[in-house]
């Protein structure tokens, strides 16, 4: 019988992967986190200006952007990274499966342009594990209650990652970013701050503008979830893992699945 692993969610943002040769060096980071056993649950975003390139695109094409169309555009950006960091795990020998939204859907509710997530297929992510080490999922997108693809809002991977987490009961919620941590002032007007080592879910939400979606660190807080800021291979920042909340909601998991 195959040992039950611990399970990491960890999060690429656009700025980490800004150009081709970053998707091995995520690969990498992803491979150490399997080689310490945990599973891993990839999200990521689309490749550096992707997403900003295709709205572009998109207002050349159409003076108007109905939201349903966009959705379907601007997905394919994190369709195509999450190819791209197959590629590159299967180069680096790790035991991988890439799956698009509509594969494994992230079911949302709301407006389609800031939808907010509702219900994943838990069980699904947990059975793929027994044959694969990681899964790579494209953040952002999602699939509204009419199977219109949706979107998170701007920043939405950080909300994909959070809600996974939840829903997965995850050891591990890890948001890469191009910075090791939250800073309690902005370090291009101080740059000689350090970030904190820790911080309150509402601590954050003071000082994290700009860094981790605001929707994203609401949830965070509404389900009492910790997780970590951090830069590729730095420490970063533990957010709500020392609050006392955690220790009495500690293990809970989120009820929600797709039928």
């Amino acid at each position: 019988m195959r040992e039950v692993r611990r399970v990491h969610v960890l999060k690429f943002g656009s700025s980490v992967l800004a150009r081709p040769a970053a998707y091995r060096s995520v690969a990498e980071e992803i491979r150490a986190e399997v080689a310490g056993g945990a599973n891993v649950v990839a999200v990521v975003s689309a490749m550096g200006d992707t997403t900003d390139d295709l709205l572009a695109a998109a207002r050349e094409v159409a003076p108007s952007l109905p939201d349903d169309l966009m959705g379907s555009l601007l997905a394919t950006g994190e369709e195509a990274s999450v190819a791209l960091l197959r590629l590159a795990l299967a180069t680096a020998g790790v035991r991988a499966v890439g799956m698009s939204f509509w594969h494994l859907p992230v079911r949302t509710q709301g407006p389609l342009g800031s939808a907010d997530p509702v219900a994943v297929d838990a069980r699904r992510i947990e059975t793929t594990f027994a044959a694969h080490d990681a899964i790579v999922l494209p953040g952002f997108v999602g699939v509204d209650e009419t199977g219109v693809t949706s979107l998170l809002g701007r920043g939405g991977s950080d909300l994909t990652a959070l809600f996974l987490g939840h829903a997965l009961g995850a050891t591990e919620v890890r948001l890469v970013k191009d910075v090791d941590g939250i800073f309690p002032a902005d370090p291009k007007r101080f740059p000689d701050i350090a970030p904190l080592r820790t911080a309150t879910w509402r601590e954050a939400r003071r000082t994290a503008g700009g860094v981790v979606q605001d929707r994203a660190l609401r949830f965070a807080e509404d389900h009492r979830i910790p997780f970590r800021v951090a830069a590729p291979g730095g420490t970063g920042t533990w957010v709500g893992r020392h609050d006392p909340a955690h220790d009495r909601n500690s293990g809970r998991k989120a009820s929600a699945r797709c039928a």
